[in-house]
């Protein structure tokens, strides 16, 4: 017995030994594995930059190529604060990232004119027009854009939106809308507006703001001014208070449409716009090929609108003036919400 006992106990000590061993070979990989570092910078907290959020992190998350495990992501939103925007702008370039990911036009400005020496590797996405925005970008050749910031543009099809009110309201008129000066993408958005209403005979009603807080006071006096709908570009400020210029508008029986599907959950009669989950998720691929070594020189800066259309039917039913769903948009529409 002691015999065959020796050779059992000589086999389960070296078997440990290896396991130990290999065991700490694994520890030593896991310790050496490299760690890169990404900042997300979310101008703030609203629909349409919470969706690009979700598909970028989703896609993250997802990447075969790069594993999420081997990914520290910090998130950072100054609930479009400009000061703190800047502060977080800064903190991000002195920590210095491996990359950071903005989202929105005044997240892409914000954190490009902080990081004008190329500190951090600078993605961008849910940008409205990258070539207005000052931060280097003067076209969409791979050579037009500054060696260390790509990303994505998504420019909302503002002229569908006025044809699709029309469809709608055959004899629609006058429409208002209130509109931030202070940002471009806003600015962008209501050029487009301004050449569509003047080719469809629609007179376009403007207020400018600065703040949110002057959002409903704007909305509310807008619709004592004989306007048919309210609309909203691609408009920061206007979104983070969307809840009261619907309100405003609902009071007056006035309907309000946009470039965001996902406002129709939020009150606006119809909205049609990019997926937002999908534009971050395509920001969130070019994020890790670049992570893992392509070029930021080797990406072009396109426009990127996968468009869906969403049609809020129980507010159709409230407002006032003969709004309508022709049997053709009803089918041409992604969803129909009726709550």
């Amino acid at each position: 017995m002691k015999n065959i006992l020796k050779p059992a106990l000589f086999l389960l000590v070296a078997a440990s030994i290896l396991l130990f061993s290999d065991l700490s070979n694994r520890k030593g990989i896991h310790r050496n594995m490299e760690i890169k570092r990404v900042a997300i910078f979310k101008f703030n907290s609203n629909l349409i930059l919470n969706e690009t959020e979700k598909g970028l992190l989703n896609e993250l998350e997802t990447q075969k190529t790069f594993p999420f495990e081997s990914m520290e992501i910090t998130r950072y939103c100054p609930e479009g604060d400009l000061p703190t925007a800047n502060t977080i702008a800064l903190e991000v370039i002195n920590k210095k990232y491996d990359m950071v990911i903005s989202i929105s036009t005044p997240g892409l400005q914000v954190m490009a004119n902080a990081n004008k020496a190329g500190t951090v590797t600078h993605v961008f996405c849910a940008v409205t027009d990258p070539f207005v925005s000052g931060v280097g970008i003067s076209g969409p050749g791979k050579d037009q854009h500054p060696a260390y910031l790509a990303g994505i543009g998504t420019f909302q099809p503002v002229e569908k939106a006025f044809r699709i009110a029309r469809e709608m309201k055959p004899d629609l008129k006058k429409v208002g809308v209130v509109w931030c000066t202070g940002e471009t993408c806003s600015e962008a958005c209501v050029k487009k507006a301004r050449a569509i209403c003047a080719e469809l005979g629609i007179e376009l009603i403007e207020t400018g703001i600065e703040t949110s807080s002057q959002v409903y006071e704007a909305a509310v006096a807008m619709t004592a001014r004989g306007i048919q709908a309210l609309w909203i570009g691609g408009d920061n400020v206007i979104e983070t208070g969307i809840d009261m210029y619907v309100n405003a508008g609902m009071k007056a029986g006035i309907p309000v449409f946009n470039n965001s599907p996902y406002s129709t959950m939020r009150g606006t009669m119809f909205g049609i716009g990019a997926n937002y989950q999908s534009v971050g998720a395509q920001a969130g691929k070019m994020a890790s090929e670049i992570l893992n070594g392509k070029s930021v020189k080797e990406f072009e800066t396109t426009n990127v609108v996968p468009e869906k259309i969403y049609i809020n039917e129980t507010v159709l039913k409230k407002v006032k003036g003969n709004w309508s769903l022709p049997a053709d948009l009803r089918a041409r529409a992604d969803s129909i919400i009726r709550q």
